[in-house]
């Protein structure tokens, strides 16, 4: 269920981002060089679909981010009990956690921030994000940009990076397989950490580092940001679902289905008439068994 959540709230958060990312009804159009857009500077009516566009991409992002750490949080505690089941309780406290605390955290800060009349106190004009710059253009820890999620997100990638050590440690106690010095042992080791890294989300870390760099380093480190981040679904669907056994089966009965589907039937005409063009004449057989008298 951890893993499933943590497919949805990833696929929502895409769907959302790539329909919706983009005010297609902006307060105003015009913008001056070295200006302000006239939209940042007085107040107009909110038209709603971007603050909803941007609130369900808050909700989301944080729900893929809570659903990380829930199912690290499970896998460390199967891995050091281990065991196959976990408390009765996990179920709904894990739903709680998973779904729970990012709608608090939406709720709350659209609430604290947004007005009908003033609605870049909680979101950006130019594109559908939360508000992360003042009026001068430099970014303030006031906006909820700062204190909605980029301060949730750092504490959760801490924690997840947490269980990434824990949990690589336990399991490479625990297995013997992965305790020996072979380079297969080795190459086990490194996949299972980097599969668990990509699946806590840890490559959002390099954001961070995109924030406290200036120049080559900042190019880097956001290029890197990009490629990472924009590609984590094809990770972990590699990583967790095309490399598991059911998945392959799966895979080859589709390709023999499709491929014993693909071949063409062939068929055969006999003609029982020796002029199929004119029936006026015919040929009868006689079975080769019988007998001449």
């Amino acid at each position: 269920m951890s893993l499933l959540c943590i497919y949805l709230s990833l696929l929502a958060f895409i769907i959302t981002f790539l329909s919706g990312v983009q005010n297609s009804a902006p307060q105003s159009s015009r913008e001056e060089q070295n200006l302000l857009l006239d939209s940042d500077q007085h107040i107009e009516p909110d038209a709603g679909s971007c603050t909803a566009v941007t609130a369900l991409l808050h909700l989301f992002l944080l729900a893929t981010f809570s659903w990380n750490s829930v199912y690290g949080t499970q896998l460390v505690l199967l891995v050091r009990s281990m065991h196959r089941s976990l408390p009765p309780y996990w179920t709904p406290l894990s739903v709680g956690v998973g779904w729970g605390v990012p709608v608090v955290v939406m709720a709350i800060t659209l609430a604290a921030t947004y007005r009908m009349d003033q609605p870049l106190g909680y979101r950006q004009e130019e594109f559908c994000w939360l508000a992360a710059l003042d009026q001068e253009k430099r970014f303030s820890f006031r906006k909820p940009m700062f204190w909605a999620f980029l301060l949730p997100l750092g504490l959760v990638l801490i924690y997840n990076t947490v269980l990434l050590v824990l949990t690589s440690l336990i399991t490479c106690r625990v297995d013997s397989r992965l305790t020996s010095t072979k380079r297969s042992s080795l190459t086990k080791k490194i996949l299972v950490s980097f599969s668990l890294s990509v699946l806590l989300g840890l490559s959002w870390t390099l954001g961070y580092f995109v924030l406290v760099t200036a120049g080559t380093a900042q190019l880097v480190f956001s290029i890197l940001f990009c490629l990472s981040t924009a590609t984590q679904g094809l990770q972990i669907f590699i990583l967790f679902t095309a490399r598991t056994p059911s998945f392959q089966a799966s895979v080859m009965r589709s390709v023999r289905y499709i491929a014993s589907a693909a071949v063409p039937s062939r068929s055969t005409k006999y003609y029982l008439w020796k002029n199929w063009r004119q029936t006026s004449t015919s040929e009868t057989y006689k079975d080769i068994t019988e007998t001449t008298v």
